[in-house]
């Protein structure tokens, strides 16, 4: 026996490594299967073709279709543009949308535990806390992750029934509570999420989402790692039951006539050793598997993948775009740090989309739901004008399979080695995640995460309980806090979405400048590379790196007697480029020139008239330079 093994060793190996190089033909069945086990590559209600390689920068193309949707970049893009207002003012001007209720202060975390982990701690702010001492109390990561504006404690049933106000003016006097407080505190066994209100003794608290913006707030290192590697962990599911037994191996077919399916399995199993070691690396240090092949999975456990990727990229994004100078004081835009995060891995930015892509369609299945749907209680005109102004948002959303197809999922029933079926391991493992977000150590940052993960829970439930039943189903409950994170969830998407825009818009800005080398940079006279940009303004010998012309005397003006008539092409094709790049500029940025002087000099006057010491000009008249075109 011990032979016969030997002897079919190489024989295996062999199916591994030619199977192997035929992977790109292995696709997945699509939507009409012909195996319970077997899931559908495509999302589209066409037949899709076989899944692309890895994401690349080209494939980010707005005409490009974002896989396992339905639409292109540039479709969401506009969508966006178009949405945007809707989105930013039913999450920020509505009292229903604009406060939170969640437990954020009396659950432990169910999986572990970490004093060392809580914000403001050298194991999960080491980039910041080095010289945190040199700042101001209110700029350090301890202050940054702590919730601002009122709190107001979730009111029992019988006070909700006594008291008029039941919050009784916590949260101020202009907000209306009828809108704020959770009526109803049932649960559903449809929930993809772990409902805030799961335990009696804790009903939470209300907190206003306008003053605590999603942005930096130092919370990073081993902490940050560990639990985004927990969260990352949730996308391993079970194997389907019957796998093993299958007449064909799921999502893989013979790549050429003649070969069993145990060299198809052979060649499978040899992808997943392959793959083994980096998808673990990227697990432990917390980080999305960038470029995970989805060819042998299927479309349920690429979404989940795709969710949780998405939701990352998100909150990068918006730490990104909010950061917070510790220098200065102030919060703008860190380029460096979407370089890092987002611009060197194009597949996350196309997760990004993906959710945006699922957002939209579960918000647009909602228009039908909030016909009937009562946000305010006690405030008839608040109750219309908010009800109106969800429903121009899910009215402007196109209808049906467009922009995503949910309807191609979870519909062979498999059940998994465990006896669940793949969308109760699917809702299950999405509930974990929302568990996961209870061992943040940072206030702001649990806020944002359980509001994120509840919003998408809510999208899935959505998605997959409403309308896809037997007919005459009953649709589950949403709770005031499922549509609240809902909503504000779209709205950081459609954010994150216009600062990507934003830093892309600035990344093409800084090509444009580096295009405006004197010199050809295949030229072999080009010199020696510049030296990086600084945070510090350089001074005018560091920024006049090339030399002089003196344009009086004639013989400066002739090219060195071995220069080539390629050089020379290059050299003023190049001062043409600047010239004319120099002159768009002016001309760009006059207006807000001109809006800036204006302002200075109303400073200036009415600096005099209070009688106070007048600022200097920080402007002036003066021709440009010959060098500086």
């Amino acid at each position: 026996m011990a032979a016969a093994m030997r002897r079919r060793t190489p024989a295996k190996a062999f199916y591994l490594a030619f199977f192997a190089l035929f992977s790109g033909a292995c696709q997945a069945a699509s939507s009409t299967r012909s195996h319970p086990d077997v899931c559908a590559v495509g999302i589209c209600a066409t037949p899709a073709p076989s899944r692309p390689p890895p994401h690349t920068v080209s494939q980010l193309e707005p005409k490009a279709q974002v896989s396992d949707a339905c639409a292109s970049y540039a479709d969401l893009d506009r969508l966006n543009h178009r949405l945007q207002p809707y989105v930013k003012n039913l999450a920020n001007n509505t009292d229903f949308f604009s406060y939170y209720r969640l437990n954020l202060y009396n659950k432990d975390c169910p999986f572990w535990h970490d004093d060392d982990g809580l914000c403001g701690n050298i194991a999960c702010a080491v980039t910041t806390l080095e010289n945190e001492e040199d700042i101001p109390q209110i700029w350090r990561a301890e202050e940054l992750s702590k919730l601002e504006g009122p709190k107001a404690e979730h009111p029992g049933r019988k006070q909700q029934r006594e008291r008029r106000r039941p919050l009784m003016d916590q949260l101020g006097q202009d907000v209306g509570e009828s809108c704020v407080v959770e009526y109803d505190d049932e649960c559903d066994d449809r929930d993809y999420c772990v409902p805030e209100d799961e335990s009696v003794s804790a009903k939470g608290d209300y907190v206003s989402l306008a003053e605590n913006p999603e942005r930096f707030t130092g919370y990073a290192g081993e902490a940050s790692h560990r639990i985004w590697g927990a969260i990352y962990r949730e996308n391993c599911f079970s194997k389907p039951s019957g796998s093993s037994h299958s007449a064909a191996v799921p999502g893989l077919s013979a790549p050429h006539p003649g070969f069993s399916q145990n060299q198809a399995q052979a060649a499978l199993d040899f992808k997943q050793i392959v793959k083994a070691r980096d998808r673990q690396e990227a697990i432990k240090s917390g980080v999305p598997v960038d470029e995970l092949e989805f060819e042998d999975e299927c479309l349920e456990k690429r979404v989940f993948y795709r969710v949780i990727s998405g939701m990352h990229a998100s909150i990068s994004t918006h730490l990104c775009y909010e950061y917070l100078n510790q220098t200065t004081g102030e919060w703008s835009p860190n380029l460096q740090c979407y370089k890092e995060r987002l611009h060197e891995h194009p597949e996350r930015v196309s997760n990004l989309y993906f959710n945006y892509a699922l957002m939209l369609r579960a918000v647009g299945k909602l228009r039908d739901y909030v016909q009937d749907y009562t946000f305010c209680t006690g405030d008839p005109i608040q109750d219309k004008k908010t009800k109106d102004m969800i429903r121009k948002l899910s009215s402007a959303i196109p209808d049906g399979p467009q922009i995503f197809d949910e309807s191609v999922m979870f519909q062979d029933g498999s059940v998994t080695e465990n006896g669940i079926s793949l969308k109760e391991d699917f809702r299950n493992r999405f509930r974990n995640v929302s568990r996961i977000m209870d061992c943040v150590g940072c206030d702001k940052c649990r806020l944002w995460g359980k509001l994120q993960t509840n919003g998408f829970g809510t999208a899935l439930k959505v998605l997959f309980e409403f309308g896809n039943g037997p007919a005459g189903e009953e649709k589950p409950l949403l709770r005031r806090t499922e549509l609240v994170a809902l909503i504000n969830t779209l709205d950081k998407i459609s954010t994150s979405l216009k600062a990507i825009e934003h830093f892309r818009g600035l990344i093409e800005d800084e090509t444009l400048d580096a295009s405006s080398s004197p010199l050809h940079p295949d030229s072999a006279e080009a010199g020696p590379p510049l030296p990086e940009p600084s945070g510090q303004t350089p001074s005018d010998a560091e920024v006049d790196d090339w030399p002089n012309v003196n344009t009086s005397d004639p013989a400066s003006c002739q090219p060195p007697p071995d220069e080539t008539l390629t050089e020379i092409f290059w050299t003023e094709y190049n001062n043409m480029y600047r010239a004319i790049s120099f002159v768009l500029k002016q001309w760009y940025n006059t207006p807000r020139t001109l809006a800036t002087i204006a302002y200075g000099e109303f400073m200036r006057l009415t600096e005099y008239w209070l009688g106070l010491r007048v600022r200097e000009r920080n402007w002036e008249f003066r021709f440009p330079r010959l060098d500086e075109l």
